[in-house]
């Protein structure tokens, strides 16, 4: 079948945006992983108005250094198991409150469902920045009255975190058990499932996707966060996000050592995501089309 002038320019425009947007997103980073093996001096050095200084994609001088001093210069291996054990603390408590909620809003009606999906979803409306103060406040609250730190401790970060988590996981996965047809449920109540029963030995194999999806979002909202970790860490908390800022000082910046730094801590999220993409994105498209 022949091609019609308007389609064949439909897809070479299609194609050139998809081109233009990978280019965006993986030029960056190759040029990253390229200063990784290049020395400081290098990189600080480079003129264009000089061709032999020149910026370069290969380096001129081949080096490992900057991946074997990664963790003298900066505690990066303290600071990537502070983030791990964060990140995934997010994404369990995440995925566990979130599923409930979710559950209870697809399946049961309740007099106040609408209100409360509707104050889950404002409070997506309001920035992240807004709630720094009255976290820190009420973490000062905790340890006056209860006598229980939560500044500078994982469990203080993993509550920040997964409280931010939440609103869009319990959104997300109430779409995507909405896509589930309620005759299942129905169905396993009359072999003699409870509810709950229903839940973790039918929907919960069903909704996999969905909860993949979920728990990638959660781990990588956490690992990338700065702003919280700023105030509410210190040093035996602090996170990969504030220790790649560690690189750059007032009397120098170690911009080899952090590109290496920063492609060993992008390495989680990329085996995380490729492990699981199939899983994630049926269920971010089943989160966003249906409900």
């Amino acid at each position: 079948m022949k091609l019609t002038f308007r389609v064949l320019l439909g897809r070479i425009l299609f194609g050139l945006a998809v081109f233009l947007v990978l280019a965006g997103v993986l030029i960056p980073y190759l040029w990253m992983v390229s200063g990784s093996f290049k020395t400081t001096l290098e990189i600080q050095s480079a003129d264009v108005l000089k061709p032999e200084l020149s910026p370069r994609w290969f380096p001129r001088k081949f080096t490992w250094e900057n991946y074997l001093r990664v963790n003298r210069t900066v505690r990066m291996l303290d600071y990537f198991r502070n983030s791990i054990i964060i990140s995934v603390g997010t994404m369990v408590f995440s995925v566990g409150i979130s599923l409930f909620a979710a559950y209870a809003l697809s399946r049961f009606t309740f007099s106040w469902k609408r209100m409360y999906t509707l104050a889950v979803l404002s409070t997506q409306m309001f920035p992240g920045i807004s709630f720094l103060i009255p976290y820190f406040m009420m973490f000062v609250l905790i340890k006056h009255y209860l006598g229980l730190p939560m500044q500078n401790t994982y469990w203080g970060m993993i509550f920040t975190y997964t409280s931010f988590a939440l609103p869009f996981s319990i959104l997300m996965l109430r779409n995507f058990l909405d896509s589930i047809p309620r005759e299942i449920d129905e169905q396993a109540q009359i072999d003699g499932c409870t509810p709950s029963g229903a839940l973790f030995r039918v929907i919960l194999p069903l909704a996999k996707p969905g909860i993949a999806a979920v728990g990638i979002y959660s781990f990588i909202m956490a690992w990338n966060e700065v702003l919280f970790a700023t105030v509410l860490t210190g040093r035996e908390t602090k996170t990969v996000a504030l220790g790649l800022l560690e690189y750059i000082t007032a009397q120098q910046a170690r911009w080899a050592g952090m590109m290496a730094a920063c492609i060993l801590v992008s390495i989680p999220v990329l085996v995380l995501f490729s492990l699981m993409q199939r899983y994630i994105i049926e269920g971010l498209v089943a989160g966003a089309t249906k409900g």
